[in-house]
């Protein structure tokens, strides 16, 4: 039985199904997605235990926890807080939504509403991109990689590979691509800006110090709020065939 804080951290951040127990661990899910996690509480926070392919890559995570791992889990989250634990929660659920294929059906769907005569390519990017905008917009918590703006109008879906170069699971890939205030859209668009994969900004060498000033960043420009194994090939790929170097 979760205590009433950790079990409100799980309910805040979307899982609505307690599937049973384990020993000390209390296994979780999400109506309508496959897919499961463990908690259990320790000291003011919890344990979250998550499975091989439970976005495990999108965390730093431990080899030793307090209680033994239930069966099925293949590493632990350690959460001093009912809050952290709701965000580990939040972005666990978040890519448990969007794994492949449910990504590609949902285009799908959406592309059965089109009428027959409008479902060319054209159309067929235009719901796409949409729908991968509605995705980094949940992954990024609705805030600019970079600089946290919190201005959905002001917000673009970057992909780090190209939609015409890339294929169509890694169109809707969300770690292909990410959310960027407009100007900073534009600059990674046109490969003005790319990022090393510690998140590091690497702006082109085209861009002088005082552009970069005008631009709002006197400084350079930040890095990345988080980087997931997943991004690192995307941004390789776009430093070698986007980032423009001269």
């Amino acid at each position: 039985m979760l205590p009433p804080l950790i079990r409100k951290a799980a309910e805040d951040a979307g899982f609505d199904l307690t599937l049973g127990a384990d020993a000390e661990w209390t296994r979780i899910g999400v109506s309508g997605l496959e897919g499961r996690v463990w908690v259990v509480p320790v000291r003011a926070g919890a344990i979250l235990a998550l499975g091989p392919n439970a976005a495990d890559v999108e965390f730093e995570t431990v080899t030793w926890t307090d209680v033994p791992l239930p069966p099925g889990a293949a590493r632990a989250v350690r959460c001093r807080t009912p809050a952290e634990l709701c965000d580990a929660l939040r972005r666990v659920r978040v890519l448990l939504s969007q794994a492949p294929p449910l990504p590609e059906k949902r285009l799908e769907a959406r592309l059965k509403a089109v009428s027959a005569t409008e479902a060319d390519a054209v159309v067929r990017q235009r719901v796409g991109q949409d729908l991968f905008r509605e995705m980094l917009l949940e992954y990024w918590d609705g805030r600019c990689a970079v600089t946290g703006l919190a201005v959905p109008e002001l917000l673009r879906a970057s992909h780090a590979k190209p939609w015409k170069d890339a294929t169509d699971a890694e169109r809707l890939d969300v770690y292909n691509g990410l959310l960027l205030a407009v100007h900073l859209d534009a600059l990674f668009d046109r490969g003005l800006l790319t990022f090393a994969d510690d998140g590091t900004a690497l702006p082109s060498p085209l861009l002088s110090a005082d552009v970069l000033g005008m631009l709002g960043f006197p400084d350079g420009v930040p890095p990345l709020r988080r980087v997931a194994d997943g991004h690192r090939p995307y941004l390789a790929y776009h430093r070698e065939h986007v980032w423009r170097r001269d």
